[in-house]
């Protein structure tokens, strides 16, 4: 960490506000966003199989939107399809990745704005360029994600065969580049996607809760220090104060 607080900024998400002072909160991304995040939380990852034999009775199912594999299949593509359109994942994960290679949290980070095409390209530069640091997971994160899956899911071009999934988009541009997937590949990128997810804010939460949250027991302040921008180029010293049950942190007690 590029200061000992960027973890728990990461996990409580320190933002600018629209007056320009350094907050923390729900941010630009918005309540729509969060509760996104926690409806997927809250429903978990849905209806897998660990039965060896269970693909292969696919193979003999005639697909007409009907089938209760592809209402399964409908919900996994929609949880998929939220996870990666949504900034305040995209937002945290980045801000993660600036802790994991050394750099200061990042209070003036805006992505709400972005396009979808943009969300992509944002994706591939600033997330799983900026894994290389750490080649395993950026492995992990290379095969979740798809932009031709995500694509795909967003306007309805796909469709389900005897032993896979097609996608109608393929070749529309130069990163395009996936025509179908067997029905195990897309189960195995959509665990991937999930636990990526779940154990970004797993991980972060075992941070504050293990971590920050005891030192504030035992340090004078009573909080943990950490650093606001201060004008363009300079920082400023500061506390974060939990509340009771350490959940939500504030700049005062």
């Amino acid at each position: 960490m590029a200061d000992s607080g960027d973890l728990l900024l990461c996990q409580q998400n320190g933002f600018i506000d629209y007056k320009g002072y350094p907050c923390v909160g729900i941010g630009k991304e918005g309540y729509n966003n969060f509760q996104h995040l926690n409806s997927i939380s809250y429903n978990g990852i849905g209806d897998l199989t660990d039965d060896d034999n269970y693909f292969d009775t696919l193979n003999s199912i005639s697909f007409n939107g009907t089938s209760e594999y592809e209402y399964s299949l409908r919900r996994e593509k929609n949880t998929y399809l939220t996870i990666w359109e949504n900034t305040y994942f995209l937002r945290v994960l980045t801000q993660t990745i600036n802790t994991l290679n050394g750099l200061a949290y990042d209070w003036h980070l805006d992505i709400s704005q972005l396009t979808p095409n943009g969300k992509n390209k944002y994706i591939r530069e600033n997330i799983i360029k900026r894994l290389k640091i750490v080649p395993t997971f950026q492995n992990i994160v290379k095969f979740a994600y798809d932009r031709n899956i995500r694509n795909a899911i967003a306007h309805s071009q796909y469709h389900c065969v005897q032993g896979g999934i097609m996608y109608d988009n393929y070749q529309s541009d130069e990163y395009a580049t996936l025509q179908g997937l067997s029905f195990e590949e897309w189960e195995k990128k959509y665990i991937f996607t999930y636990f990526i997810f779940i154990g970004l804010f797993q991980v972060l939460q075992q941070f504050r809760d293990e971590f920050y949250f005891p030192l504030t027991k035992i340090t004078p302040q009573g909080g943990i220090p950490v650093r606001i921008p201060n004008g363009t180029d300079s920082w400023q010293d500061t506390y974060l104060y939990p509340n009771e049950r350490g959940d939500t942190w504030r700049f005062t007690k």
